[in-house]
């Protein structure tokens, strides 16, 4: 598996970005869909995960295997409602590294050229750089702050809209949404907060009957508690302090403990 994702992703990074289209293990981003990334990705070695046409993405753990792609752990590829592929996203874990992001622009620009636009300071706080592609099609390099692992995207641009309307919960959460500040009147991406930066495990809400029976089973213990201890306080007929009860509560644990075991029963 690792020889054919490595292959596939070093065919990406140096046959497909010197002819200037933008490709994703060798299906181009322009004209991909969830049945060609998914042929792809079973070519390269991928397990597909068993997943319904309303699932929106899929996600896979690579552990940096990819060829050039060292320090990578997660793949997350989504697609919009009709199976159009939207983005396919790249995490560098990364715990208090702000030279990490650096590192992966150059990775970028080495086979892209310097980016069409960058934004943030590389040593503190949100960075965004950005390479405009052909066809459409758009790698965004960015990260929050204060985390500082970095995210690698490949976009269809049109698709990414399109995906942005139909999951704008999930769109805030990739990265892929405009904030409501200034920068978005002048069009200009940034980062989401840190409070955003997960991807979800699956799109579907708990059950409500799951969120009532996780209320009862802890609700239960918990009258159970307060019913005792009322119950403790009208028997020993004892002040309502703290003291009080844990001196009442050991002298009559001591006292069932010194009885003979034939007056136990």
């Amino acid at each position: 598996m690792r020889r054919g994702i490595g292959a596939a992703v070093l065919g990406l990074w140096v046959g497909v970005a010197s002819g200037h289209t933008l490709a994703f293990f060798g299906v181009r981003l322009s004209h991909a869909t969830r049945a060609t990334v998914n042929a792809a990705l079973t070519r390269a070695g991928f397990r597909i995960p068993s997943r319904g046409p309303e699932e929106w993405f899929d996600t896979y753990r690579i552990n940096g295997q990819p060829a050039k792609l060292q320090g990578a752990s997660r793949l997350t590829v989504n697609f919009t409602r009709g199976g159009r592929f939207a983005i396919a996203q790249y995490t560098f874990p990364s715990f208090d590294n702000p030279h990490q992001v650096k590192d992966i622009v150059a990775m970028v620009q080495y086979k892209y050229g310097p980016p069409t636009s960058t934004s943030g300071n590389p040593a503190h706080g949100p960075v965004v750089a950005r390479w405009q592609e052909p066809g459409g099609t758009e790698i965004k390099v960015w990260r929050g702050w204060p985390s500082t692992s970095t995210f690698m995207d490949l976009e269809n641009v049109a698709a990414v809209r399109r995906f942005r309307v139909q999951y704008p919960a999930v769109a805030k959460a990739l990265g892929t949404s405009l904030p409501n500040t200034a920068a978005a009147g002048r069009g200009q991406w940034q980062p989401p907060p840190p409070s955003d930066l997960t991807t979800p495990g699956t799109n579907r809400p708990i059950p409500m009957k799951w969120e009532i029976g996780i209320i009862m089973v802890f609700s239960v213990p918990a009258m159970i508690i307060v019913m005792f201890a009322h119950f403790l306080a009208r028997v020993t007929r004892i002040p309502r302090t703290w003291k009080a009860v844990v001196n009442v509560t050991l002298g009559r644990m001591a006292q069932w403990f010194r009885k003979p075991a034939w007056k136990r029963r």
